[in-house]
């Protein structure tokens, strides 16, 4: 008596290949999407601290320049519109962003030792760094820097970016990289999480800082040594818009300067 068996069929194996694949090659074509996003954000970030910082040395360094600077150099992330009225939209909420706390700019050099050792009284009476003919001035150093050195505006810039990427910003999260933005949750209605993008940018003073209080204490020790770095080797370290602002600064910095101050001027 013989037997014929049926040759059985194989069902649902490109099912399950579809369940281990597509999950994993939709996470990475959705990473790719967050990179070239973050890596805009980074270049039109480190463009806004160059333009904060000359903001900044054209009004001797006040806080509402450099907010202002830094508002003009991020409208690139609020709007794709040319347009007048979208303009100003887009600038108020880069605004209100920024005053909210999703964007801080930290002075870093000068300090308030340098301040206390080049200060002059100026035409109207008021003391402050000595900003004119520099090129004339000698090269003696005081706080361990030089009074060109002294001029340099240095600052660093943290800017809270919110990711849009769906997946992406949940999974970052989970992994303790991005974080839960609070302030932005509560005005879209809905979970927001942001990445950190920090730059720093250097410039030459084109006013005297005339007000001490806007400056940072010197640390202890190597306050000159930061002052000289801001000019040495500000176009080096910088990337992007901080890489600009050092090659305005040029300079002599004395020392290497490497320590950051430990208390920093929020604006």
């Amino acid at each position: 008596m013989m037997y014929t068996f049926a040759r059985s069929r194989q069902r649902g194996q490109s099912l399950v290949e579809a369940i281990v694949v597509i999950p994993v090659f939709g996470a990475v074509i959705l990473g790719m999407l967050q990179a070239v996003l973050f890596y805009r954000a980074k270049s039109v970030v480190d463009y806004a601290a160059l333009q904060a910082a000359r903001s900044g040395a054209t009004h001797f360094a006040q806080p509402a320049a450099l907010k202002q600077g830094l508002v003009r150099g991020l409208l690139p992330l609020y709007t794709h519109d040319t347009k007048a009225t979208a303009l100003l939209k887009a600038y108020l909420v880069a605004q209100a962003d920024i005053a909210t706390g999703a964007a801080k700019i930290q002075v870093i050099s000068p300090d308030k030792a340098m301040f206390d050792a080049w200060k002059e009284k100026q035409y109207d009476g008021v003391e402050g760094i000595p900003n004119d003919s520099l090129a004339f001035r000698g090269s003696q150093t005081k706080a361990g820097v030089t009074v060109q050195d002294a001029n340099l505006l240095k600052i660093r810039v943290r800017y809270d970016y919110p990711m849009i990427v769906p997946v992406i910003d949940r999974l970052l999260a989970a992994m303790n990289i991005a974080r839960l933005d609070p302030v932005r949750s509560l005005a879209q209605g809905h979970k927001v999480y942001s990445l950190p993008i920090v730059t720093q940018a250097i410039v030459r003073m084109q006013t005297p800082i005339r007000d001490v209080n806007l400056l940072p204490d010197a640390a202890s020790g190597s306050g000159g040594g930061t002052g000289g770095a801001g000019g040495g080797t500000g176009g080096g370290t910088g990337s992007g818009g901080s890489g600009g602002g050092g090659s305005t600064g040029g300079g002599s910095g004395g020392g290497d300067g490497g320590g950051t101050p430990p208390d920093h001027v929020c604006v």
